[in-house]
C-alpha cells in the first residue's frame, strides 16, 4: 500500500498534469501532499492533480509511478475511487478582498460552520494580506495570502481543515 503516481501525461493550461492517489486511504495521500506542498484546494475527492514538476518531486519523496490503468485499478480495489456523480466540482471565486491594513469583515458570507473573527484564526500583516472565499458544491475555502508570513493560531482551527503553505499562504476549509 502506497502514495502512487501515474505518468504526466493530460495537457492543461500549457503543462503535463498528473494524478496522484493512494492505495490505503485518504490520509496517507493528505499527509504526503502536504509534503509536497499541494493547496487543499487541488484535492480532487480521490486525487491530486500535479503538474509534472511537482509529480518528479512526489516520485524523489517515494510515491510509486504507474501506469494510469494500474491508478484507477488500485483505487477502485481500495474502495477510494468516487463517481462521476461524487467528484467535487470546480471552485468558484466568491470575493476577492485586497488589503486595507484592517482584517477584513467576513460576516456577510454564509459558512457551514461557525467560524471565529478572522483575526483571531490568523495573524497577518492585514495592509499586504489578501484573502479570497472560494466555493464548490457544498465546500466553502478561505485563503489568506501574506508575502511577510503568517502566524497561524492553531487552537482556533481545531475541527476544519486547513493547511499553510511556506507560511505564507493559509487555505480554511469551512
Amino acid at each position: 500500500m502506497a502514495v502512487i503516481v501515474d505518468k504526466a501525461i493530460w495537457p492543461y493550461k500549457g503543462k503535463l498534469w498528473a494524478h496522484l492517489a493512494s492505495d490505503k486511504n485518504l490520509d496517507e495521500l493528505h499527509s504526503f501532499a502536504e509534503l509536497l506542498g499541494l493547496r487543499l484546494m487541488s484535492f480532487q475527492g480521490d486525487h491530486y492533480d500535479i503538474p509534472e514538476e511537482v509529480r518528479d518531486k512526489a516520485i524523489e519523496l517515494g510515491a510509486e509511478e504507474i501506469d494510469g490503468r494500474d491508478l484507477l485499478s488500485r483505487l477502485k480495489k481500495a474502495e477510494l475511487r468516487l463517481p462521476a456523480s461524487e467528484r467535487p466540482g470546480k471552485w468558484e471565486k466568491l470575493c476577492f478582498l485586497r488589503p486595507t491594513g484592517d482584517p477584513p469583515n467576513l460576516g456577510g458570507f454564509i459558512l457551514k460552520k461557525s467560524v471565529p473573527e478572522i483575526e483571531i484564526l490568523v495573524k497577518a500583516d492585514w495592509g499586504l494580506a489578501e484573502v479570497t472565499v472560494f466555493k464548490r458544491d457544498k465546500e466553502v475555502a478561505l485563503v489568506i495570502q501574506d508575502p511577510s508570513g503568517l502566524d497561524v493560531r492553531r487552537k482556533f482551527l481545531q475541527g476544519v481543515e486547513w493547511r499553510c503553505i511556506d507560511g505564507k499562504l493559509l487555505e480554511i476549509l469551512i
